[in-house]
């Protein structure tokens, strides 16, 4: 059975809801991992039992946590597929082999009739005819979306760090001067412990590859942009999709919900973009 472009987009749109939610959960298991060890600092050494419950319960925890992260990899890897083949088949109008269709379907996550149910047929907006040109103008669509919420990603990271960070000199300067020297010091120990959760979370990490990742995209689509003027040629933008792929592969993928939040909005702007580029050609065919 072939699959359309269509498609593709309800597989994709369905494999990157079903991650998003893997990714939350993966960051609830790595708080909830890092709980044990910030509970065990507080736990006198003589109640042998809870230390080992407190153990048993971390290391069940690991093993919960690498389950839904082969998920998660698995689930995203897919969409990634989906993403890639849908951009070729709507852009240049052309079917996918029965072996690659095999292939694809080999590697989905979610049933057909989940990918039904996330179909949308102006996923990618773009008036042009099939060729490079259209091809082109779903990169740039696609490069807008990933570039702001890359972007803001960014910010949600960060702003976990800058969380952190505050609890830190909340702690460190509003027991000292209230609570015996030994509880301080307790204190202390628990929220060491609580950021092996965010080192093993790696909020610094993913703050950096999504701010990287941002402008990474901003440059493809800025030689999108160029590639326009030139009447699209193909080698130009088959590189480009070849880099933008490599650019949001190789970055986190962006805080869940972010496209729910922003999606009308960018929906707006990249309509707004699309009418301004239209009177640009058309000042360009009349010159």
């Amino acid at each position: 059975m072939a699959l359309t472009t269509d498609d593709l987009v309800g597989y994709l749109r369905a494999e990157f809801d079903k991650s998003s939610k893997l990714r939350v959960a993966l960051f609830i298991l790595q708080l909830a991992v890092a709980v044990p060890a910030a509970l065990s600092v507080v736990i006198p050494d003589n109640y042998h039992g809870a230390l080992y419950a407190l153990a048993i319960l971390g290391a069940l925890l690991l093993g919960l946590w690498w389950f839904v992260n082969g998920a998660y990899t698995k689930s995203r890897s897919a969409a990634q597929a989906a993403r890639r083949a849908a951009l070729l088949t709507g852009g240049l109008a052309e079917p996918l082999s029965p072996t690659e269709i095999s292939n694809l379907r080999e590697r989905f996550t979610v049933n057909t009739q989940k990918a039904k149910q996330f179909e949308k047929t102006d996923y990618y907006d773009s008036a042009l005819s099939a060729g490079p040109g259209r091809l082109a103008e779903m990169l740039e669509e696609s490069a807008m979306y990933s570039e702001h919420l890359q972007r803001m990603s960014s910010y949600v990271m960060l702003g976990v760090l800058w969380f952190f960070l505050a609890v830190f000199f909340v702690i460190a300067f509003a027991t000292t001067p209230f609570v015996e020297r030994e509880v301080a010091f307790l204190v202390m120990r628990v929220f060491l412990a609580l950021i092996v959760f965010v080192m093993s979370s790696d909020v610094l990490g993913a703050y950096q590859e999504h701010k990287s990742a941002a402008k990474e995209i901003r440059d493809i689509r800025q030689r999108l942009s160029a590639a326009d003027a030139n009447n699209y040629p193909p080698t130009d933008v088959l590189l480009a999709m070849t880099d933008y792929n490599a650019a949001v592969e190789g970055a986190p993928e962006s805080v869940p919900y972010l496209y729910d939040i922003y999606a009308k909005d960018l929906d707006q702007r990249w309509r707004d973009y699309q009418t301004d580029r239209a009177a640009k050609r058309a000042q360009r065919g009349a010159a």
